[in-house]
């Protein structure tokens, strides 16, 4: 397919988009596709080599994070319903504290 062919199905996949912006001496990066974010803050003077070095362990400990948390319970799932009602309900106006 030449570059001046229309393709005649849809990509699969969408296509991320970067944006790298100088400030000072710092850079920040910023890699959007679909409903992923990444933002990347570096010295302005960084290669591509050097970051793509740093970087390159990311995913995988993206991987790891999320199946550490898959693995806990929640804080929700850890609570148990007494009897439906909450303290402030029981309290008598000597417990709320405050006042004359």
């Amino acid at each position: 397919m030449s570059v001046d062919e229309t393709p005649t199905e849809a990509a699969q996949e969408q296509p991320t988009v970067l944006d790298v912006d100088v400030v000072g001496d710092r850079a920040l990066a910023t890699a959007e596709r679909g409903d992923v974010s990444v933002v990347v803050e570096a010295p302005a003077g960084i290669s591509a080599e050097e970051l793509e070095q740093t970087l390159s362990g990311v995913p995988e400990s993206i991987e790891r994070t999320t199946e550490r948390f898959a693995k806990t319970t929640t804080m929700s799932a850890n609570t148990t319903e007494i009897d439906g009602g909450t303290d402030a309900e029981d309290a008598t106006d000597d417990d709320l504290g405050g006042g004359a």
